[in-house]
Formats: structure tokens, sequence, C-alpha cells
């Protein structure tokens, strides 16, 4: 399979198309820590995906046309979906660092307020009531909900309060970090445990008081509280191993020097067949009649297949209907051909190009000098010979 990687114009990898091997389709996954505006921009991209699909290119060939926009990393090789799938996974410094800066240090009242809150925690606070449940008159059955102390409300408010709550966390497509054996969590993590989790309450009753018994709030607190007092001290968690399971209520971590590489602008496709390699060219053709004349150019990044196939077609066009106008004659048409033979050199400097993924390839033809129609140049150049002949003879 193949996949490019999209960026965000600060670097940050939005998300992933990718197509498999005999696939009719192109997939989409965005990268579940980035942040909110990379998820909208994985939205717009999806669309774009799907408008590229309907132009009729191959899966490849919407991902080598995809390629080429800015920040969008070149076509890669895959063994399998999973490799993508693990990427989106991923969990950058950067990722973590987004989440740290949602907190609000220049308040030491609201720090103070979160510590004070979860110390004034007593056993009845944590021994959370249910109320509903019970079947009224007409047979409808209440909806148990968690009846919270004020206590409770306190330390919630207080997550709150220090910004530990945060929408650049996409809750709903994480799942909810678990403290280490040794009850701890590294700061990051406590951001998207409290967000989660709050957050969670308004879809799910009971979210936090299952937080509060199986001790997650305690550490969300513990671990905020230690970075607020000397957030260097707060050393992370080494990265996941890389076969960790993706339902192990752990993201996956990979180094930074594993993420994908930037872009390469530098290996364009062809833009008739998709082949690549290509060089950047332009090809020109002139058309003379008598007053009249005619320019067209030809240009963008072709393979050497293509390439020769434009340099021929429109060389030839030249050297038969260029000369028919003095300018076009002395002028025009000798510089068109001398810019197509040094345009030329570009191309047949290239490899074979790979298979084409946009369309049928060009077919260059024979070479220009065995093409009858090029030698209609004959007839002006014959011409130019004859006046300047008669010229001669007429003086002496």
């Amino acid at each position: 399979m193949h996949y490019i990687t999209v960026t965000a114009p600060d670097s940050e990898v939005i998300g992933y198309a990718w197509a498999e091997a005999g696939a009719d389709d192109v997939e989409w996954v965005d990268r579940r820590a980035s942040s909110v505006s990379a998820y909208k921009a994985s939205m717009e991209w999806y669309k774009r995906i799907r408008e590229a699909r309907k132009r009729g290119l191959t899966p490849l060939g919407v991902l080598n046309l995809l390629s080429h926009e800015p920040g969008v990393g070149p076509v890669t090789k895959a063994a399998d979906a999973a490799v993508v799938e693990e990427l989106a996974r991923v969990v950058t410094p950067a990722d973590d660092q987004r989440l740290l800066d949602q907190l609000d240090r220049d308040d030491p009242e609201a720090w103070r307020e979160l510590g004070d809150a979860f110390d004034a925690l007593t056993d009845e606070d944590r021994d959370v009531q249910w109320g509903g449940g019970q079947k009224s008159p007409s047979g409808a059955i209440h909806v148990p909900f968690p009846m919270y102390s004020q206590g409770v409300h306190r330390a919630v408010d207080a997550l709150l309060g220090v910004g530990a709550v945060t929408p650049e966390h996409r809750w709903m497509d994480n799942p909810v970090p678990t403290p280490s054996p040794e009850g701890t969590l590294r700061p990051a993590d406590a951001v998207r445990a409290a967000t989660a989790v709050v957050r969670g309450e308004k879809f799910c009753d009971g979210t936090i008081d299952n937080a509060l018994k199986s001790g997650l709030l305690d550490a969300v607190v513990a671990s905020l509280r230690a970075w607020y007092a000397d957030p260097a001290a707060v050393q992370p968690r080494p990265p996941a191993p890389a076969d960790a399971r993706p339902d192990s209520g752990q993201a996956h971590r990979l180094p930074q020097q594993d993420l994908p590489e930037p872009p390469d602008p530098s290996s364009p496709m062809c833009r008739f067949c998709g082949g690549s390699p290509a060089a950047d060219v332009a090809f020109r053709a002139h058309r003379g009649l008598v007053v009249l004349m005619g320019f067209r150019k030809t240009d963008g990044p072709m393979c050497m297949t293509c390439g020769l196939a434009v340099y021929r077609a429109l060389t030839t066009h030249t050297l038969a209907w260029g000369w028919w106008s003095p300018l076009s004659l002395f002028v025009f048409a000798p510089l068109t051909l001398v810019r197509n033979a040094l345009a030329v050199r570009k191309v047949k400097r290239l490899p074979a190009p790979g298979p084409g993924t946009l369309g049928p390839r060009y077919d260059p033809g024979v070479p220009v000098r065995r093409r009858p129609r090029a030698y209609i140049a004959l007839v002006p150049v014959l011409w130019v010979l004859f006046m300047i002949v008669t010229g001669l003879s007429g003086g002496v």
C-alpha cells in the first residue's frame, strides 16, 4: 500500500491519505492527538480527496496528485494499512506541550484552590450516592443519576480553574490515560484525563464517580500539582514499545526522529501521465502567417517520454509553419527552435519514468528529422537562397 502525510503550515501532522494495492478508493485518517485546528483542516482534506477522486484518477493517481500540494509529503510505500493506523496514534512532544500550554501558571490562587479542594475531599464526598431508579405510578423508571457533594463540585471547578479541561484535547477520539503502576501520570496525560473525565460526565453519568473510585482523579491532581511546583522536575514517561497494543489505554508514542519526513518538493511527477522522475520544462511552437503570428507554450513537469513527445510535436509544427512572415523567418522561428533544443536537454537527461498514474503516457513517435513536415522549412530556406543568388547575379 501507499500513503501520503499531510501537515499544517506549522509542521503539525494533520493526517494521512492511503490506498491499498488493488483498492478502488482512497482512505483518510486524521491524527488522533492533533489540535482542534488540525482536525478541522483534516475535514477539508477529506473533501479534497473526494473531489480528486471524482476526476477519474486511480487511487494512486490521487495520492501522486496531492503529494505536490504544499505541506504534503511524497508518496511512501508501507507493508499494510496497519502502518498508517499506527502513525495516526503517534503523540509527539509538541502535542504534549500544546496541552501544557493550556494550563494557567499565572494564577497562583487557582492552583492553591486546586490543592485545597482535593485535600478537603472526605470519604463521604468520595462515596457518591445515586438518585433515581425508582418506578413512577405511570410505570416509567427514572434514570439513575449521581448526586455529587459540594466538595466534589468544588474539586471539578478547581480543575476547570487551572485550565486542565481544554477543547485542545479531542477526548472522544482518544482512550482515557491510565496511571502507571506507581499511580502517576505524565503532566500532559493528566490534562487528557481531566478533560475526558469532566467532559465525559455530560455524556455518561458517573464518569467522575468512576474516576474518584479508581484513583484516576487523585493521580491527575497529584501530577498537575507536581508540574506546577517544578515543571523541570517532572520527567516524561519513556515512549511506549513498538508492539504496544492500540487498545491498551495508552496512545502509542514514537521518538521524534521516527516521525514522517517533511515534504520533498524535489521529486515532481509528469503533468500528463503522473510518472516520475520529471523535469520542469517549457516547450514552444510558433506560426507565422504573413502579417499574423501565433505563439503556443506547454510547460510544467514532464517525464522523459512525455517531454520528448511534446518537444517533437511543437518543434515539428514550428519547422512547418513558423516561417511565413518576415519576423517569423528571421526572429521568432529560430528563437523558438533554439529554446526548445535547450529545454529538451533537461528531459533527455532523465531516466525512464516509473508507471504512470494520471493517464496514458504520450508516444514520442519518430524523431523530428524523420518527419516529412519538418522539411517544409526547406521551402523558405531555398527561397532565401534563391533571392540571394538572384541578387548577386543581378549585381554582376
